[in-house]
């Protein structure tokens, strides 16, 4: 496990898109993604081939680069609280009623939610994944050895890793996200179970709405054991100061 998590540090580095040109990949990599390959979000709003929305202003991101080409091979974002402003996170705008007044008893600064997770289909490609179609958008060709095609069906980990990262940094209790069901059960199968909040939505198709708490994943990841709690220990990225744990299953109950 050491060995898998040094090679994959060798070929992919995690970074914070902190800086106009790293937001900049990230923005056009969504465009490639959300508005070229699966067009859910409509190319006429995008200025020069980026895809941005109002949500941005209040997100951290990271990004994914490949060492080897240094192109961007995945991004995400994290959607921070604006207690401030009095905006509601995306996921509050989709849910019923029930669901809202549950996420009103969360803790409103320690709730976040992760969206725009997008991997590049010149990666996808070559993981052969099937749930993502090739549109003829085509990067130039990797020169890829054996150890780095062994690590792409664990391609997502290195933003997973961000993901996490971010939260821990700012504190962040609570997880939400409107996912694809595939992509749920492909995180289930690393240990990171989140949970519905309530039934599935359409949002780009159906989508489920859901929730985990950051420590719970923590330590279903840890007992799984699996690589990527090991790819993460051996990152230097796990949790060791947990922040407190907010009762949303009650809060979810009592809705």
């Amino acid at each position: 496990m050491d060995d898998f998590a040094g090679s994959y540090n060798q070929h992919f580095d995690v970074v914070r898109a902190n800086t106009a040109g790293l937001l900049d990949l990230a923005y056009r990599l969504r465009y490639q993604v959300y508005c070229v390959e699966h067009p859910f979000e409509d190319r006429a709003r995008c200025r020069d081939g980026r895809e941005i929305d109002h949500d941005d202003d209040r997100s951290i991101h990271t990004l994914l680069i490949h060492r080897g080409t240094g192109l961007p091979a995945g991004t995400a974002r994290v959607i921070m609280p604006r207690l401030d402003t009095g905006r509601l996170l995306p996921i509050q705008r989709l849910v019923g009623p029930r669901e809202r007044a549950a996420m009103r008893r969360l803790p409103p600064h320690r709730t976040a939610e992760i969206s725009r997770f997008a991997i590049s289909k010149q990666f996808r490609r070559r993981m052969g994944e099937e749930r993502f179609a090739d549109t003829g958008f085509a990067y130039p060709r990797l020169r890829s050895d054996y150890s780095e095609r062994r690590l792409l069906p664990h391609i997502t980990f290195g933003l997973l890793r961000g993901i996490l990262e971010i939260c821990l940094e700012y504190e962040i209790a609570v997880l939400a996200a409107v996912m694809e069901p595939a992509l749920l059960r492909i995180l289930a199968r690393f240990g990171l179970d989140f949970e519905p909040l309530g039934p599935l939505v359409e949002h780009h198709g159906l989508r489920q709405p859901c929730l985990a708490e950051i420590v719970a994943l923590w330590e279903q990841s840890r007992r799984q054991a699996g690589p990527l709690w090991h790819y993460l220990e051996a990152s230097g990225s796990t949790c060791h100061r947990p922040a407190p744990r907010p009762s949303w299953h009650t809060a979810i109950g009592a809705g």
